[in-house]
């Protein structure tokens, strides 16, 4: 069965606007490079009640298999009756980038942090009905879970001429937004960057729960958007310099372990000098000169020894604190990806 002719055979979700005449405001707030932004926007009362009670579920005949999910995504994340709802929130969105004069790439990750920083909706997830929200609901209720906030993004994006796609991980129960990236950029070899929805995260980073998962997903497009997210090879270089510098700090880190072995060999060699330096006078007053100089050599030698250990450990400490403080930039200013690369291209020169 064609792909093309699906909407013959599948009853998809729509929503069915009520007959209520009322707005509901709604407060939009989210962090973006270190500032907070808000405003409010109106919804149609109508709109979301009907986005309420519509049914989320499709009817598929046997044999389509997974064809029908593009479609029944798109349904969500594209249904027309949200359209203004999205001209609405999208005009906010487009004033703050021309205000901050941001490119292409900087305000997708504008509308990647909106998303990302709605509240994850665990008490949804622990129910037994976990359908998708419409976006216009997830918009009202300001949380969700994977699949609200994904079809959210996916539909901002969409509507702003992204190629975006949706990206499903069946065994890990999960679905994420894509943009298509370049050999060696994608994830898993699906020809798309993951942008997680749950967690704040930079794009192309696998992040919260889902962070370890390495299973290739399911792509299904959204919309015929065709703009890039350019920046991919710049976030692949800050997300090396994280895990080159989480190899060498964390708690089983190459450098975290040589300080710890280094420490270890300072406690020991401080209890033999405590141990000889109360030797010492004993010896002495028991007339045994011979030993007293024996072992008041080999103190005086583990005196000069315990200098040149601490002037190491001392040593690995600073770089340790040094390339700590790194990672914790490059972790703090997830939302700042522009500063984080200068950061980086800094310490090359």
């Amino acid at each position: 069965m064609a792909k093309r002719g699906l909407e013959k055979y599948v009853t998809y979700p729509l929503i069915i606007p009520t007959e209520k005449s009322e707005m509901i405001l709604v407060k939009i707030a989210f962090p973006y490079r270190h500032l907070n932004y808000s405003f409010t926007i109106e919804v149609p009362l109508s709109l979301y009640e009907g986005a309420k009670l519509s049914g989320k579920s499709a009817r598929v005949p046997a044999g389509i298999q997974d064809a029908w999910l593009t479609g029944y995504y798109k349904a969500f994340a594209l249904d027309p009756s949200q359209t203004k709802v999205y001209q609405t929130l999208l005009s906010q969105f487009r004033r703050i980038r021309n205000e901050r004069n941001l490119n292409s790439d900087e305000y997708l990750e504008l509308l990647t942090a909106y998303v990302q920083s709605l509240p994850y909706d665990a008490e949804k997830l622990s129910s037994i009905e976990i359908a998708p929200r419409f976006p216009v609901e997830t918009i009202v209720d300001g949380t969700g879970i994977c699949s609200d906030k994904s079809l959210l993004l996916a539909g901002l994006l969409s509507h702003e001429g992204y190629a975006v796609s949706l990206l499903q991980f069946g065994k890990e129960n999960h679905l994420t937004v894509g943009l298509q990236a370049p050999d060696g950029y994608d994830f898993a070899g699906c020809g798309q960057a993951v942008v997680e929805t749950t967690a704040i995260s930079y794009i192309g980073h696998p992040a919260g729960e889902y962070a370890d998962t390495t299973s290739r997903p399911k792509v299904f497009p959204i919309g015929h958007g065709t703009k890039r997210y350019d920046c991919i090879r710049e976030v692949a270089k800050i997300l090396a310099a994280l895990s080159s510098l989480n190899e060498k700090i964390s708690e089983d880190g190459t450098l975290t372990q040589e300080i710890v072995r280094l420490h270890e060999k300072l406690l020991q060699l401080k209890e033999e000098l405590t141990k000889s330096r109360d030797e010492l006078p004993i010896l002495l007053e028991n007339g045994k000169t011979g030993e007293y100089e024996s072992l008041r050599k080999i103190h005086n030698k583990n005196v000069e020894r315990l200098k040149k250990m601490l002037d190491s450990y001392n040593r690995l400490i600073a770089e340790y604190q040094e390339l700590a403080g790194l990672a914790e930039f490059i972790q703090h200013n997830r939302l700042d990806r522009p500063a984080v690369s200068l950061k980086l291209r800094s310490l090359e020169e």
